[in-house]
């Protein structure tokens, strides 16, 4: 009984991420998607302020290194990516559950 458990709450892991990541992709990647609106208002923001927006984007990168190096050398583990898994699980109810009220994402 526990391994019938153990295979049920695989599964219902596995699909909800797939339906995360499959509903996350298609809102992604739609005409007027959150990719195309976001990389547009970067555009917008390069061009319009390139002295202030080149400075930060380079100083956010730098920061970002040194983060990442700091973790590295101390050893820290982090809960990041357990974190995420269950955004994208919860990203994925929701996406079927749309699916499921609207029967459309």
């Amino acid at each position: 009984m526990k391994q019938i458990l153990e295979y049920v709450s695989s599964f219902v892991t596995i699909t909800l991420i797939l339906a995360g990541i499959g509903g996350a992709s298609y809102h992604m990647f739609k005409d007027n998607g959150w990719l195309g609106q976001i990389l547009g208002k970067v555009w917008d923001i390069q061009m319009s302020n390139p002295v202030i927006a080149i400075p930060v984007t380079l100083v956010i990168l730098f920061l970002g290194k040194l983060w990442y190096d700091h973790n590295r050398a101390k050893g820290h583990t982090s809960k990041l990516p357990n974190v995420l898994i269950y955004i994208i699980m919860a990203a994925g109810a929701y996406f079927l559950f749309q699916l499921a009220t609207q029967g459309t994402l």
